[in-house]
């Protein structure tokens, strides 16, 4: 009867779920406040009665919905993508952090507390819930705007720092083994990269054996099980269950079957997902809750202050512009599932008071309970924050990202600098991957001791066998480190003698000297003597570089050979690649779009949709709303050439440009439901631009006279005219000298209108 038990706790969480977050949408909230809700009532803490028999095995279930969750994230934030956000998110998500713990110490201090209490509080504030803001962004249709795609990436970069927050904090009890900070990160970074170097390698192969020989049913099965073993392996090497389930999200992103996995976890996504967040609610006792509940408001209010300000200012620091890092800064309050596990910690180590853990899941349930509401009404609180900004602020800020983006546009100088810095980066990369071989390789030896016996394989023969493979594994990345080195070496001499009277040789020579000294003692650190003895490894280093002498070309082909796979699955074809340079563009995407009041939204047609193969012409969708259909992906790719022949079938995204007023009724005609369709995945394609138009022969003419989509491929979907502006405008529509118009196009596209604009002008 245990079985029966559990299905009768899932079965009521389930119908709390859906009831209370049915009713929380029909009020305008996230139905993330009607699973908290859900979980306060039928949790073992409000009486009269738990509905609930087993709350720990439903808090089990919820691991289950955070790895799914997470996986999710993952596949909307792939590594390619999360390479276009560059270090300046990885900066500014440590900046963040710092800066939350400079405003918590100073509370601390106001407030009486000890500097390792306001260390701990701190750590609970710093780090925000990854699946709250990912169902926010999705909600509000951020996902393929970048304050959405900023706020998921540090939200995910955050669980970093919540990991090396923990060790800080058990070193402070007592437990932490003495670890530094420095340890921390570069042991994470090692592993990330060697599970991300692992599965880039793996994961495509048996992706495409899947699904040449195997149904969907199977590689469903097959994936999940993937999922699960490599957030274990996370949880094993001493890191989140959600770090191992992302990284796996953002493999899977990479390959051309991510559509076909997304599609599979939807449904489990959303089941177990709503559990998760019935987990938290019923955590909460409101007996433990009432005696601090002026100071947990005042934390509250702390909180969405604090961070909004914290990661604002970080994210304007590291070259955003002040108003888009300020939105981000909104989506970025919600405290998640790690602010309880630090005050657990701080509690059962008796740093913090008891009331402490009630106190921080009061907190994260309140500001994930504030949050929607605030970012539903972000605009006027940024208006408001803009207002009473003293002015020079303002401009300091202005400047401050005007500089920036001077700087940035600069060329750089130094040819040295250009040829280096590709070989800066693949070796810091390698670097890790061979420090991450060697730091996880025992354990891992450890494990297969425990099994040898069954085997009947000697411990001793188990250990040499398993240490030659890994020294065989790491030769052919230590072999191209020497050479990218000596690369640096070579070219820094030759700049050094070019800019200096020093000879070229010398200085070559003297950096190639100490770059072999630091390598040096970089391996020596790294070997485990104590696995094989100093002449176990002495023999095993004479083997190797043996090995080095007579291989050492078989042994760059194969490197070359593991280049090549990762660049084939990080590649896209030429057009997906050339739309993905116009992400580089997006800064001035946004900034034509606020210029002239227009937001992009994408929608989902659903498989029900009663217009499915109808043609854009028939929708007639700017006649009816206003607003003009951009652009279509369907199976993967993106269609800019919309003509009004084009048919829309259910599956295809659809892009639209317009005001909010305009979008809001156009999403409701397409979508047919209330229920919108994952908006994780960003936009990649068409660009927009304005462009004044000059006098000359042109001006004057109709846009169906002109034949622009013919000469050039873009669309003119906006015309400003004395104040006025037109969307979507008709082909009767004549463009005069003066008009400011919004062109949109692919980059080759828009350079052929600009070339044609300067034609025009000249004529």
């Amino acid at each position: 009867m245990d079985g029966i038990g559990l299905i009768q706790d899932l079965a009521i969480v389930l119908l709390a779920a859906g009831f209370a977050g049915t009713l929380c949408r029909r009020l305008g909230l996230s139905v993330i406040v009607g699973y908290l809700l859900a979980g306060t009532l039928i949790g073992p803490h409000t009486p009269p009665f738990s509905f609930v028999q087993d709350v720990d095995r439903i808090q089990t279930l919820s691991q289950v919905g955070l790895v799914f969750l997470m996986f999710a994230i993952g596949l909307g934030l792939s590594i390619s993508k999360l390479g276009r956000l560059g270090g300046s998110t990885l900066l500014a998500t440590g900046l963040g952090a710092f800066f939350m713990l400079l405003l918590t110490r100073t509370l601390g201090a106001a407030l009486g507390w000890s500097p390792t209490q306001s260390l701990f509080v701190a750590a609970m504030f710093m780090v925000s819930s990854s699946a709250v803001i990912a169902k926010i962004v999705g909600e509000l249709n951020l996902g393929h705007e970048r304050t959405g795609q900023l706020a998921l990436g540090i939200t995910v970069l955050e669980d970093i720092v919540a990991v090396i927050m923990l060790t800080i904090l058990a070193s402070h009890t007592g437990g932490g083994g003495g670890e530094t900070v420095s340890t921390v990160l570069t042991t994470m970074s090692a592993f990330v990269v060697l599970l991300v170097g692992a599965g880039l390698l793996m994961v495509p192969r048996l992706m495409r054996r899947l699904e040449t020989r195997a149904d969907p049913e199977l590689q469903t099965i097959i994936v999940a099980g993937v999922l699960f073993l490599l957030a274990v392996t996370a949880v094993k090497a001493g890191y989140s269950l959600a770090l191992g389930a992302f990284l796996l999200g953002a493999i899977v992103a990479e390959i051309p079957q991510k559509g076909a996995v997304e599609r599979a976890f939807t449904g489990m996504r959303d089941l177990f997902s709503s559990v998760f967040f019935v987990s938290i609610g019923m955590m909460i006792d409101f007996k433990l809750v009432l005696p601090v509940w002026p100071l947990m408001l005042g934390l509250v209010v702390f909180v969405i202050i604090a961070r909004a300000l914290a990661t604002g200012f970080a994210l304007t620091l590291c070259g955003s512009r002040p108003r888009e890092a300020r939105r981000a800064g909104l989506l970025l309050t919600p405290l998640g599932e790690f602010t309880f596990i630090i005050a657990q910690l701080g509690v059962s180590a008796a740093v913090l008071p008891a009331s402490f853990y009630p106190l921080s899941v009061g907190v994260s349930i309140l500001t994930v309970l504030v949050v929607p509401l605030i970012n539903r009404h972000a605009e006027p609180i940024l208006r408001f924050a803009e207002w009473i900004e003293p002015r020079w602020v303002t401009r300091a800020l202005e400047a401050y990202h005007g500089w920036i983006e001077q700087v940035q546009s600069q060329p750089t100088r130094s040819i040295a600098w250009k040829l280096i810095r590709g070989r800066l980066l693949q070796t810091g990369v390698e670097v890790l991957f061979v420090t991450g071989v060697m730091l996880f390789s025992p354990p891992l030896l450890e494990l297969l001791r425990g099994n040898a016996a069954s085997f009947g394989i000697e411990p001793r023969t188990l250990g040499w066998t398993f240490w030659s493979v890994i020294a065989i594994i790491v030769l052919v990345p230590l072999v191209a480190i020497w050479r990218n080195l000596a690369a640096i070496a070579m070219i820094v001499g030759e700049s050094a003698g070019s800019d200096t009277r020093l000879p070229a040789g010398v200085v070559r020579n003297a950096l190639l000297g100490l770059l072999a000294v630091g390598m040096g003692m970089w391996i020596y650190a790294l070997v485990p003597f104590n696995q094989l003895g100093i002449w176990g490894w002495i023999v095993i280093g004479i083997a190797a570089a043996v090995i080095v002498a007579v291989f050492s070309h078989k042994l760059i082909y194969w490197h070359s050979q593991w280049q090549s796979s990762l660049r084939d699955v990080l590649a896209e074809d030429p057009r997906v690649a050339t739309e993905a340079v116009a992400l580089a563009a997006r800064g001035k995407r946004l900034q034509d779009l606020e210029q002239w009041q227009l937001r992009l939204s994408d929608v989902i047609v659903p498989d029900a949709a009663g217009y499915g193969g109808q043609t854009l012409a028939q929708l007639s969708i700017p006649a009816k709303f206003g607003c003009a259909v951009l652009e279509v992906e369907r199976n993967g790719h993106v269609i800019t050439a919309i003509r009004p022949d084009l048919r829309i079938y259910p599956g295809d995204k659809v892009l639209l440009l317009g005001q909010t007023d305009q979008l809001q009724p156009a999403r409701e005609f397409l979508l047919h439901t209330p229920a919108a369709g994952d908006q994780s995945e960003e936009f990649r394609g068409s660009v927009l631009e304005t462009f004044l138009i000059p006098a000359g022969p042109q001006a004057g003419r109709t846009l169906a006279e002109l034949k622009l989509a013919q000469f050039t491929g873009t669309r003119i979907v906006g015309i400003e005219r004395n104040g006025q502006k037109i969307i979507a405008p008709s082909g009767a529509e004549r463009l005069e000298p003066g008009d400011n118009v919004l062109v949109a196009g692919t980059l080759s596209e828009i350079s052929a209108f600009r070339r044609w604009l300067a034609g025009a002008a000249t004529k």
